[in-house]
Protein backbone atom coordinates (compact mmCIF):
# COMPACT_ATOMS: atom_id res chain seq x y z
CA UNK A 1 0.00 0.00 0.00
CA UNK A 2 1.14 3.57 -1.16
CA UNK A 3 1.77 5.95 1.97
CA UNK A 4 -0.50 8.71 0.46
CA UNK A 5 -3.52 5.30 0.44
CA UNK A 6 -2.26 4.80 3.93
CA UNK A 7 -2.10 8.36 5.23
CA UNK A 8 -5.79 8.54 3.87
CA UNK A 9 -7.00 5.50 5.67
CA UNK A 10 -5.66 6.50 9.15
CA UNK A 11 -7.16 9.52 8.59
CA UNK A 12 -10.52 7.91 8.34
CA UNK A 13 -10.59 6.09 10.77
CA UNK A 14 -8.92 9.32 12.96
CA UNK A 15 -12.20 11.00 11.53
CA UNK A 16 -14.90 8.07 12.68
CA UNK A 17 -12.97 8.41 16.20
CA UNK A 18 -13.54 12.59 16.57
CA UNK A 19 -16.82 11.59 14.80
CA UNK A 20 -18.06 9.84 17.86
CA UNK A 21 -16.91 12.52 20.88
CA UNK A 22 -19.13 14.54 18.73
CA UNK A 23 -21.86 12.06 18.77
CA UNK A 24 -21.80 11.61 22.53
CA UNK A 25 -21.50 15.65 22.94
CA UNK A 26 -24.44 15.27 21.01
CA UNK A 27 -26.45 13.00 23.04
CA UNK A 28 -26.02 14.73 26.30
CA UNK A 29 -26.43 18.23 25.72
CA UNK A 30 -29.05 19.22 22.89
CA UNK A 31 -30.89 16.12 22.88
CA UNK A 32 -31.31 16.46 27.04
CA UNK A 33 -32.21 19.79 26.63
CA UNK A 34 -34.88 18.79 23.61
CA UNK A 35 -36.38 16.49 26.00
CA UNK A 36 -36.21 19.19 28.43
CA UNK A 37 -38.38 21.34 26.83
CA UNK A 38 -40.32 18.51 25.26
CA UNK A 39 -41.75 17.90 28.60
CA UNK A 40 -41.75 21.35 30.06
CA UNK A 41 -44.37 22.21 27.06
CA UNK A 42 -46.64 19.38 27.68
CA UNK A 43 -47.32 19.98 31.21
CA UNK A 44 -47.92 23.56 29.96
CA UNK A 45 -50.51 21.84 27.24
CA UNK A 46 -52.13 20.11 29.92
CA UNK A 47 -52.51 23.19 32.38
CA UNK A 48 -54.09 25.41 29.36
CA UNK A 49 -56.66 23.11 28.56
CA UNK A 50 -57.79 23.07 32.09
CA UNK A 51 -58.66 26.42 31.76
CA UNK A 52 -61.97 28.17 31.75
CA UNK A 53 -62.67 28.38 29.10
CA UNK A 54 -60.20 26.83 27.50
CA UNK A 55 -57.29 28.43 25.69
CA UNK A 56 -58.31 26.80 21.80
CA UNK A 57 -55.20 28.92 20.14
CA UNK A 58 -52.31 28.58 22.67
CA UNK A 59 -53.19 24.78 22.61
CA UNK A 60 -52.98 24.59 18.97
CA UNK A 61 -49.81 26.50 19.09
CA UNK A 62 -48.36 24.01 21.67
CA UNK A 63 -49.47 21.07 19.88
CA UNK A 64 -47.88 22.08 16.69
CA UNK A 65 -44.42 23.14 18.38
CA UNK A 66 -44.49 19.56 20.10
CA UNK A 67 -45.02 17.94 16.97
CA UNK A 68 -41.75 19.58 15.68
CA UNK A 69 -40.17 18.79 18.89
CA UNK A 70 -41.18 14.95 18.54
CA UNK A 71 -40.19 15.25 14.63
CA UNK A 72 -36.51 16.34 15.52
CA UNK A 73 -36.30 14.48 18.31
CA UNK A 74 -36.57 11.53 15.95
CA UNK A 75 -34.65 12.96 13.34
CA UNK A 76 -31.89 13.24 15.79
CA UNK A 77 -32.11 9.64 17.20
CA UNK A 78 -32.50 7.80 13.38
CA UNK A 79 -28.87 9.85 13.19
CA UNK A 80 -27.09 9.10 16.18
CA UNK A 81 -27.90 5.70 15.96
CA UNK A 82 -26.42 5.20 12.47
CA UNK A 83 -22.62 5.65 14.17
CA UNK A 84 -21.25 2.78 15.75
CA UNK A 85 -20.76 1.37 19.20
CA UNK A 86 -17.21 1.37 20.94
CA UNK A 87 -17.47 -2.35 19.97
CA UNK A 88 -17.45 -1.73 15.99
CA UNK A 89 -13.52 -2.53 15.67
CA UNK A 90 -13.58 -5.62 17.13
CA UNK A 91 -16.77 -6.94 15.70
CA UNK A 92 -16.96 -8.96 12.43
CA UNK A 93 -18.61 -7.25 9.37
CA UNK A 94 -21.61 -9.48 8.89
CA UNK A 95 -22.49 -8.68 12.45
CA UNK A 96 -22.33 -4.68 11.63
CA UNK A 97 -24.28 -4.88 8.47
CA UNK A 98 -26.78 -7.13 10.17
CA UNK A 99 -27.16 -4.32 13.13
CA UNK A 100 -27.49 -1.36 10.19
CA UNK A 101 -30.12 -3.25 8.50
CA UNK A 102 -32.41 -4.17 11.92
CA UNK A 103 -31.81 -0.26 13.20
CA UNK A 104 -32.71 0.79 9.90
CA UNK A 105 -36.24 -1.30 10.11
CA UNK A 106 -36.36 -0.11 13.84
CA UNK A 107 -36.15 3.45 12.68
CA UNK A 108 -38.59 3.26 9.63
CA UNK A 109 -41.64 1.61 8.39
CA UNK A 110 -39.26 -0.11 5.62
CA UNK A 111 -38.24 -3.77 4.82
CA UNK A 112 -34.60 -4.76 4.13
CA UNK A 113 -33.97 -8.11 2.82
CA UNK A 114 -30.91 -9.23 3.64
CA UNK A 115 -28.48 -11.69 2.01
CA UNK A 116 -24.62 -12.42 2.75
CA UNK A 117 -23.31 -15.39 0.21
CA UNK A 118 -21.01 -17.25 0.59
CA UNK A 119 -18.07 -17.50 2.84
CA UNK A 120 -16.94 -14.07 3.94
CA UNK A 121 -13.30 -12.85 5.14
CA UNK A 122 -13.03 -13.34 8.74
CA UNK A 123 -10.58 -10.64 9.61
CA UNK A 124 -11.77 -7.17 7.46
CA UNK A 125 -10.01 -4.10 8.34
CA UNK A 126 -11.19 -0.86 10.27
CA UNK A 127 -11.11 1.70 7.38
CA UNK A 128 -12.96 -1.21 5.06
CA UNK A 129 -15.63 -1.46 7.62
CA UNK A 130 -16.06 2.32 8.12
CA UNK A 131 -16.38 2.65 4.18
CA UNK A 132 -18.62 0.00 3.94
CA UNK A 133 -21.38 0.82 6.59
CA UNK A 134 -21.46 4.41 5.78
CA UNK A 135 -22.34 3.55 2.09
CA UNK A 136 -24.60 0.85 3.51
CA UNK A 137 -26.27 3.94 5.64
CA UNK A 138 -26.40 6.35 3.07
CA UNK A 139 -28.28 4.26 0.79
CA UNK A 140 -30.76 2.74 2.43
CA UNK A 141 -31.44 6.61 3.76
CA UNK A 142 -31.94 7.53 0.51
CA UNK A 143 -34.38 4.56 -0.27
CA UNK A 144 -36.11 6.04 2.36
CA UNK A 145 -36.11 9.89 1.20
CA UNK A 146 -35.99 9.37 -2.56
CA UNK A 147 -37.43 6.07 -3.99
CA UNK A 148 -41.06 6.73 -2.89
CA UNK A 149 -40.81 2.67 -1.22
CA UNK A 150 -39.95 0.83 1.76
CA UNK A 151 -38.85 -2.02 1.10
CA UNK A 152 -35.02 -2.52 -0.34
CA UNK A 153 -32.32 -5.37 -1.18
CA UNK A 154 -29.11 -5.61 0.53
CA UNK A 155 -26.22 -8.29 -0.30
CA UNK A 156 -22.70 -9.11 0.92
CA UNK A 157 -20.56 -11.58 -0.60
CA UNK A 158 -16.47 -11.88 -1.39
CA UNK A 159 -15.49 -12.56 -4.98
CA UNK A 160 -11.74 -13.10 -6.71
CA UNK A 161 -10.48 -11.20 -3.69
CA UNK A 162 -12.95 -8.32 -3.64
CA UNK A 163 -16.33 -7.19 -0.67
CA UNK A 164 -18.82 -6.70 -2.83
CA UNK A 165 -22.14 -4.44 -1.03
CA UNK A 166 -25.05 -4.01 -2.85
CA UNK A 167 -28.30 -2.18 -2.13
CA UNK A 168 -31.24 -1.95 -4.51
CA UNK A 169 -35.05 -1.32 -4.62
CA UNK A 170 -37.91 -1.00 -7.03
CA UNK A 171 -38.73 2.75 -6.40
CA UNK A 172 -38.80 5.41 -8.45
CA UNK A 173 -35.22 5.57 -9.68
CA UNK A 174 -33.53 8.36 -11.52
CA UNK A 175 -30.56 9.10 -14.13
CA UNK A 176 -27.32 8.72 -12.10
CA UNK A 177 -24.94 11.47 -13.14
CA UNK A 178 -21.63 10.48 -13.93
CA UNK A 179 -18.85 8.95 -10.97
CA UNK A 180 -15.52 8.49 -12.66
CA UNK A 181 -13.83 9.94 -15.38
CA UNK A 182 -13.37 14.01 -16.85
CA UNK A 183 -17.24 14.81 -16.30
CA UNK A 184 -17.61 12.97 -12.48
CA UNK A 185 -19.93 15.21 -11.00
CA UNK A 186 -18.91 17.37 -8.09
CA UNK A 187 -22.56 19.24 -7.37
CA UNK A 188 -24.07 20.00 -4.09
CA UNK A 189 -27.39 17.93 -4.95
CA UNK A 190 -25.05 14.71 -5.78
CA UNK A 191 -23.50 15.09 -2.22
CA UNK A 192 -24.31 11.82 -0.72
CA UNK A 193 -23.50 9.69 -3.86
CA UNK A 194 -19.89 11.56 -4.22
CA UNK A 195 -19.17 11.03 -0.41
CA UNK A 196 -19.77 7.42 -1.13
CA UNK A 197 -17.81 7.50 -4.13
CA UNK A 198 -14.51 8.88 -1.96
CA UNK A 199 -15.46 6.81 1.19
CA UNK A 200 -14.78 3.95 -1.76
CA UNK A 201 -11.88 5.40 -3.49
CA UNK A 202 -10.01 5.98 0.14
CA UNK A 203 -9.96 2.23 0.46
CA UNK A 204 -9.36 1.02 -2.97
CA UNK A 205 -12.62 0.68 -4.16
CA UNK A 206 -14.80 1.49 -6.69
CA UNK A 207 -18.75 2.64 -6.15
CA UNK A 208 -21.19 2.09 -8.72
CA UNK A 209 -24.96 3.64 -9.36
CA UNK A 210 -27.39 1.83 -11.91
CA UNK A 211 -30.64 3.49 -12.27
CA UNK A 212 -33.06 4.94 -14.49
CA UNK A 213 -36.77 6.47 -13.90
CA UNK A 214 -39.17 4.28 -13.25
CA UNK A 215 -37.06 1.20 -13.15
CA UNK A 216 -35.33 1.28 -8.95
CA UNK A 217 -31.78 1.43 -8.05
CA UNK A 218 -28.85 -0.14 -7.31
CA UNK A 219 -25.85 0.94 -5.53
CA UNK A 220 -23.01 -1.47 -5.67
CA UNK A 221 -19.38 -1.06 -3.84
CA UNK A 222 -16.47 -2.76 -4.50
CA UNK A 223 -13.70 -2.86 -2.19
CA UNK A 224 -10.24 -5.51 -2.20
CA UNK A 225 -10.52 -7.74 1.07
CA UNK A 226 -7.04 -6.91 1.50
CA UNK A 227 -5.15 -3.84 2.28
Amino acid sequence: MSDRNLAAQRLLAVTEEELQRIVLDIHDGPVQNLFAALSQLTLLRARISDLQPPADECVATINRTVSLLEISLGDIRDLLGTFRSPEFAKSRLAEIIEDIVIQHESFTSGTVTLEMNGPLPETVSLPVKIALCRILQESLSNVRRHAGVENATVKLWAEKGRLILEVSDHGRGFEPPPLIGPHATEKHEHIGLRRMRERAALVGGELFVESHPGAGTRVRVEVPTHE
